[in-house]
C-alpha cells in the first residue's frame, strides 16, 4: 500500500469518493492534517466534483466522430508527402537545375586545347635514325642542346642534382647507395 506523499494524492480521488478501506482511509486524514499540498488537492479535486457539467446533447455525440476523422486528415496531409514535394515548384526548379548541370557538365568532355607553344615534357618522341648521316649529326646535337628540356652545360649556371648524379663514378654510386640503404634501416 502507497503511504507516501505522491501515493496519497493519487487516492485523494477515491478519498472523496468514500471508496478506500478503513486502514488506507486512516492514513490518508493522517496525512492531511500534515500536509499543506495534499490538503489544497482535495479541496480543489472536491470543487471540481461540485461542478455540474452539461450534456453537450446527441448532436455533439453524433458529429464527433466525423471531427475527429476530420483532424485526422488534416494532419496527414500537413506531413511530409513525396507527391507534395515533387509537384512543389521550387523543388522541380532545383531538381531541372541540378539536371542540367550534370548534363552539360558530362556532355563536353572533350579533349582541351592545348597552347601549340606547350611542350609536354611526359611525351616522348622518338626519332627514326635509319637514314641520318654524319652531316646530319650536329644539326641533332644543336637541336638537343637548345631544347628547354635538355639544357646543355653552359646553358644553366644553377646548381642541379642530376649533373651531379650524372658525374659520379659506378664506385661512387656503389658507395652513395650503402649509406643510403643504412640510413633507411636507421629509419633517417
Amino acid at each position: 500500500m502507497k503511504s507516501d506523499h505522491d501515493g496519497i494524492k493519487e487516492m485523494l480521488p477515491e478519498y472523496l469518493k468514500d471508496s478506500l478501506p478503513e486502514k488506507t482511509r486512516n492514513n490518508v486524514v493522517a496525512h492531511l492534517k500534515d500536509c499543506r499540498d495534499c490538503s489544497d488537492e482535495l479541496s480543489f479535486i472536491s470543487e471540481l466534483a461540485d461542478v455540474d457539467v452539461p450534456d453537450p446533447g446527441d448532436l455533439f455525440w453524433k458529429t464527433l466522430p466525423h471531427r475527429v476523422r476530420g483532424a485526422v486528415e488534416k494532419q496527414r496531409t500537413n506531413r511530409f508527402s513525396l507527391k507534395a514535394l515533387i509537384f512543389r515548384p521550387l523543388p522541380v526548379a532545383a531538381t531541372f537545375a541540378v539536371l542540367f548541370l550534370l548534363i552539360f557538365t558530362y556532355a563536353k568532355k572533350e579533349a582541351p586545347e592545348l597552347n601549340p607553344l606547350f611542350k609536354d615534357p611526359l611525351t616522348a618522341s622518338v626519332l627514326d635514325y635509319s637514314d641520318i648521316t654524319e652531316k646530319d649529326i650536329p644539326l641533332i646535337t644543336e637541336q638537343l642542346t637548345g631544347d628547354e628540356l635538355y639544357p646543355g652545360p653552359e646553358s644553366s649556371t644553377e646548381y642541379s642534382y642530376h649533373r651531379e648524379f650524372a658525374s659520379l663514378s659506378s664506385g661512387e654510386m656503389d658507395s652513395l647507395y650503402e649509406v643510403l640503404i643504412k640510413e633507411q634501416q636507421a629509419g633517417g
